[in-house]
């Protein structure tokens, strides 16, 4: 049985990409250094087939035996959360010692990282940085790297539904960053787990980027009307300037009670978009579903 590892498989992408390869038949091994409902995790397979392994550091060396016998690593792990150090050790430094112990693996087909759109153009903000320069670190080192930028990602459970949905339902007005005409391309989880499942069938090799986008471009004012109306519900939007709700958000980040971090404010500022940087679902023979659709399911749920 091939086996693959998912570095920050026990969150919610990391969760959908274990049930759908799990049916391939792979044996999956999650390290995790943060507590995690190991059991629920194991549950995503058959009995035996999901694995978490709990790791101190990157040091260790059964963790080392684990990446380099390992067919597949996918590696999810590029944090938002900036409250144990800067994004340069949180997420270059920590990919970067990840590529220096499985580039001379002979056993590795693939390293899937997981990173974001515009990361490679985004220069204000210090974690799309850190994950630029960690995608460079992996083509550099590893000859089969497969980069996966995703849009902002809705599904069941996703963080930015999660946390938008209920100030509708509670508040009749709803803060809006900015003036709300910032455009985005949602994607939908179940179409960035399948677009997962293909590259690693196909064993694709060489350097690919891959940009997943959904079907539709959408401002986040038109996006919160939608919500409004699948709701049957009168909302008001009250723009929200970010030079005021940044100085805001940059104390509340610091609390577990914040809504979004600094980082994440940035999203607001400019167009998440494809840009067409090399390949898209259209490679994959995937037809992307209507985000649309989707957001309605979940917000009537």
């Amino acid at each position: 049985m091939e086996s693959i590892v998912i570095l920050g498989g026990a969150g919610f992408v990391g969760k959908h990409l274990i049930r759908r390869l799990a049916k391939k038949g792979y044996k999956i091994i999650v390290p995790y250094q943060k507590s995690i409902q190991e059991a629920k995790i194991r549950l995503l397979g058959v009995t035996g087939q999901i694995i978490p392994f709990r790791y101190e550091t990157l040091e260790d060396e059964r963790l080392k035996s684990i990446l380099n016998t390992a067919t597949v690593c996918i590696n999810l792990k590029t944090t938002y959360d900036q409250k144990k150090g800067d994004f340069n050790k949180t997420i270059f430094k920590f990919n970067q010692k990840i590529i220096k112990i499985i580039k001379s693996s002979n056993k590795l087909k693939q390293y899937i990282f997981f990173s974001g759109l515009g990361a490679d153009i985004d220069k204000k903000s210090t974690r799309s940085i850190a994950v630029y320069k960690s995608e460079i670190e992996a083509s550099k080192y590893i000859k089969n790297t497969m980069i996966i930028r995703p849009g902002v990602i809705i599904g069941g459970g996703d963080l930015f539904l999660k946390k938008l949905v209920p100030i509708f339902k509670a508040s009749f007005f709803v803060p809006l960053f900015g003036d709300g005409l910032t455009r985005f391309q949602p994607v939908f989880i179940d179409d960035v787990s399948l677009a997962t499942e293909i590259i690693i069938d196909r064993s694709l090799k060489g350097i690919n980027i891959f940009e997943l986008g959904g079907p539709r471009i959408i401002t986040y004012k038109d996006y919160y009307n939608f919500i409004s109306k699948c709701l049957k519900k009168t909302r008001v939007l009250v723009p929200t300037p970010l030079a005021i709700i940044k100085p805001l958000i940059g104390i509340a980040e610091k609390t577990p009670l914040s809504p979004l971090t600094s980082e994440q404010l940035l999203l607001f500022e400019k167009d998440n978009v494809v840009h067409h940087v090399d390949k898209s679902f259209s490679f994959l023979n995937i037809n992307p579903q209507d985000t649309l659709q989707i957001t309605e399911k979940i917000v009537k749920n």
